[in-house]
């Protein structure tokens, strides 16, 4: 199906021809992931060597959430209808495993033991579930282009 020119037919923002949203998914999502893993590390053996890396894990997926979510954000606004439904549920679970984990964040703040467990592990999980979800859904993502990037 040929789509028309105007709004619709909007290319993603690209550096070299390649759209950018792609490429930074998968970072917060990765990091959301290490810091659950650290932050189970941290519960097997207290080590707080685990804490003190999930707390960087948590500031770093933290940023790198913040630029793909301005990003798509972007992308939000300047979407046609056919992809805002999709977009908009995609963007919806990003920031609300954005939030989750800016909260898991305060909660690694605190000293020793109570900084993971249970708390901020139950926070760490949920907020991956939430991640992962987010990438599941966009794939849902309707593309304009044989050539996008899923």
């Amino acid at each position: 199906m040929a789509s028309s020119p105007g709004r619709s037919a909007l290319a993603p923002l690209a550096f070299a021809g390649r759209p950018i949203y792609p490429v930074l998914l998968p970072v917060p999502i990765t990091l959301f992931i290490a810091a659950l893993v650290t932050d189970l590390a941290y519960a097997g053996s207290a080590e707080m060597m685990w804490l003190d890396f999930s707390s960087w894990l948590l500031l770093a997926g933290l940023i790198a959430g913040g630029v793909a979510g301005a990003l798509l954000l972007v992308e939000l606004v300047r979407a046609g209808a056919a992809r805002r439904g999709a977009l908009g549920l995609h963007f919806t679970l990003l920031l609300s495993a954005w939030i989750v984990e800016v909260l898991n964040s305060f909660i690694h703040a605190r000293d020793g033991w109570t900084a993971v467990v249970p708390t901020g592990l139950a926070l760490s999980v949920l907020a991956v579930l939430l991640a992962l979800a987010a990438g599941w859904f966009w794939q849902a993502v309707p593309r304009r282009h044989s050539g996008d990037v899923r």
